[in-house]
């Protein structure tokens, strides 16, 4: 199952994005610098998911109708809405990489864990 916090909660792939990067940045980075920066990364997730209207939206970034990015730090994360004070975070992606092309790769699993958290 997804973590959730209070106004955000991330989709599996999502939490895996996030131990991935939180694994190369210990190797390059150290304990503390980690520490750092996801505090940082949870500070602006539940930022965004609190007033997530008044970001302006990375649709055409995200490349899949219903989801958006927004830059923290190094990384997008991308999201979709679930309501007024709350989203769900799909995808953790350093923004030096080919955005589009990895959302339209994970196109078909994004889709089954949205439907998932959805119905719930």
């Amino acid at each position: 199952m997804a973590k959730k916090a209070k106004y955000y909660q991330l989709t599996v792939t999502a939490e895996k994005d996030f131990q991935e990067a939180k694994a190369w940045s210990l190797s390059r980075w150290g304990k503390e610098q980690t520490k750092k920066y996801f505090k940082d990364l949870h500070e602006g997730a539940e930022s965004l998911g609190r007033d997530h209207l008044s970001y302006a939206k990375k649709e055409v970034l995200a490349g899949i109708s219903g989801l958006s990015a927004h830059a923290i730090r190094e990384h997008y994360m991308v999201y979709v809405s679930m309501k007024e004070q709350s989203i769900v975070i799909v995808a953790l992606i350093r923004q030096s990489r080919d955005v589009p092309a990895i959302l339209k790769a994970n196109h078909y699993l994004i889709n089954r864990e949205l439907k998932q958290i959805f119905t719930e």
